[in-house]
């Protein structure tokens, strides 16, 4: 009897093992498709954030040079404090704000610049473990950090 019961446990140990080992298997096998499909997830996030962030930028020059002459050169800065205007590169102040958050996710870093000649320059504009970049209407390019 006891020795029926020992045996028992060695086979429920082996089935237990056996178990594991597959699910083992199975893990190796699928966490390379997971893993790129939550990299996929983070840059498709990353790039529509910053395409929001840039038409966000753009309406508020415009709508912002409908009531007061908005120099270029304008450049929105973000940081973990929120973001900066810059008109010609000297710090402004305007009483109404850039309305991000309700569009979107707030970028922790990087810049948003409107260019002299129309066009937008994205630096290091971070969304989660993503940068952001784009010079004069080039495409935009999201890396990981």
């Amino acid at each position: 009897m006891k020795e029926e019961n020992i045996h028992r446990k060695t086979i429920k140990g082996i089935e237990y093992s056996a178990i594991m080992v597959f699910f083992l298997v199975i893990i190796i096998i699928i966490y390379p498709s997971l893993s790129k499909i939550f990299y996929n997830m983070g840059h498709d996030s990353a790039i529509t954030s910053t395409q929001g962030t840039i038409e966000t930028v753009k309406s508020f020059y415009i709508d912002m040079n409908l009531t007061n002459e908005v120099a270029l050169p304008f450049k929105v800065v973000f940081s973990k404090d929120g973001y900066k205007y810059y008109e010609n590169g000297k710090e402004v102040n305007y009483t109404r704000k850039l309305n991000i958050k309700n569009n979107g996710e707030l970028p922790k870093f990087g810049s948003v610049e409107i260019n002299i000649d129309g066009t937008v320059t994205v630096k290091d504009l971070t969304f989660g473990n993503f940068k952001c970049n784009q010079t004069n209407e080039q495409n935009l390019v999201c890396d990981n950090k």
